[in-house]
């Protein structure tokens, strides 16, 4: 914050911490609808067939199928379905990924383990 000589730095309220946070909030959800990776969760990586999240230098998503011979973009979007949840596009397999300690549980088969995985030592 720049101080102009024999002024007081201006006092941010929470008002204006509401107003940016929404403005910022609008700003993410049109990056979204452009398909730029707004960072808000890890990579995903599909261990049932092998589809990958990556970003592009200028900061796209895209996904790939993994061992492939070039990383072009497939066109396939895994599909949030609650919370940290995710459907492969690819294989339909479920993805769940836990963002409280950054951890990820990788993919069941399609058909398998419809209910998301709740890392309560039942394995």
């Amino acid at each position: 914050m720049k101080k102009e000589k024999g002024s007081a730095p201006k006092k941010v309220g929470m008002g204006d911490l509401h107003a940016l946070a929404r403005r910022l909030g609008e700003a993410k959800g049109q990056a979204r609808a452009l398909g730029i990776f707004t960072d808000d969760r890890e990579l995903l990586a599909c261990s049932a067939c092998g589809l990958l999240e990556d970003v592009t230098i200028e900061g796209v998503l895209i996904t790939y199928l993994k061992g492939g011979s070039q990383q072009k973009d497939s066109g396939l979007r895994f599909k949030e379905v609650e919370g940290m949840c995710f459907i492969c596009p690819a294989c339909g397999a479920t993805l769940t990924v836990e963002d409280e300690d950054g951890r990820r549980v990788g993919a069941e088969p399609a058909g398998v383990g419809k209910t998301p995985h709740t890392g309560s030592g039942d394995e």
